[in-house]
């Protein structure tokens, strides 16, 4: 099942259960992709990040180990209880000890193991989206990043006790660049060319510093001063004030 449940931009490709103990990424094509990857090359993708997380030889060892520790265990704690009592000995058997030793140890050294192949898968698993990121986040005209997205999902169980369980989404962020910056987004605010600005006050005129000192009207017969230039009135032949 593909989802986009945060990001309107963001592609989640979860991981389905195929087997025991294993797990990979759904190959389903999903249709937010068309026109930025074509479905052979997610495939391929999906395929190759798979193949990189399928091998489970080293949990199956740890698995078929920890069950031959804890049958061991067992049979060292019954034979010894046996022995114990069939000698008459009084004490501690040194096999119930063997035993008990065993157990106790097993599901430590399970866990440890567990512990290191997931840590081990995991960074298997981001080198090779991190490769596959670098692939598409060059492409044009939308380029788009992927990555790799963690968390931990709540079960309910039996009675009041939860369960919880780290779940794994590929992230195919579109129209982002590898580095996981979100894409600028243009403005439609509209920036003046402070050039248009230049081009008018170089064309532009300034008037004569004496401009308001000149006389708009004749003194002599109140005739209006047609030509600011003029030294006589047009009218009077009178001399304007200046």
């Amino acid at each position: 099942m593909i989802g986009v449940p945060i990001n309107p931009n963001s592609v989640y490709i979860p991981m389905i259960q195929t087997g025991c103990f294993k797990s990979e990424f759904d190959s389903t094509y999903p249709i937010h992709l068309n026109g930025i990857i074509n479905q052979q090359e997610f495939r391929e993708s999906i395929n190759k990040i798979n193949r990189r997380i399928s091998s489970n030889k080293i949990l199956i060892i740890f698995t078929i180990g920890f069950c031959l520790t804890i049958i061991i265990g067992f049979i060292f704690f019954i034979v010894g209880g046996i022995t114990n009592i069939n000698s008459g000995k009084h004490g501690f058997p040194v096999l119930i000890g063997v035993g008990i030793a065993l157990t106790a140890i097993g599901p430590i050294i399970f866990a440890c193991g567990c512990f290191m192949i997931q840590s081990r898968r995991l960074g298997r698993l981001q080198q090779v989206i991190s490769e596959e990121s670098i692939k598409y986040s060059s492409r044009l005209p939308i380029g788009c990043s992927w990555r790799l997205d963690t968390s931990r999902a709540w079960f309910r169980g039996y009675g009041y006790h939860h369960n919880t369980q780290l779940v794994y989404h590929l992230v195919i962020d579109i129209g982002r660049s590898n580095n996981g910056r979100n894409l600028s987004y243009q403005s439609n605010q509209v920036v003046p060319d402070p050039t248009y600005f230049y081009e008018q006050q170089d064309n532009y005129t300034p008037p004569p510093p004496y401009y308001h000192q000149l006389a708009a009207f004749c003194s002599h017969c109140n005739s209006p001063r047609q030509d600011l230039s003029a030294r006589f009135c047009s009218s009077c032949g009178h001399e304007f004030n200046k």
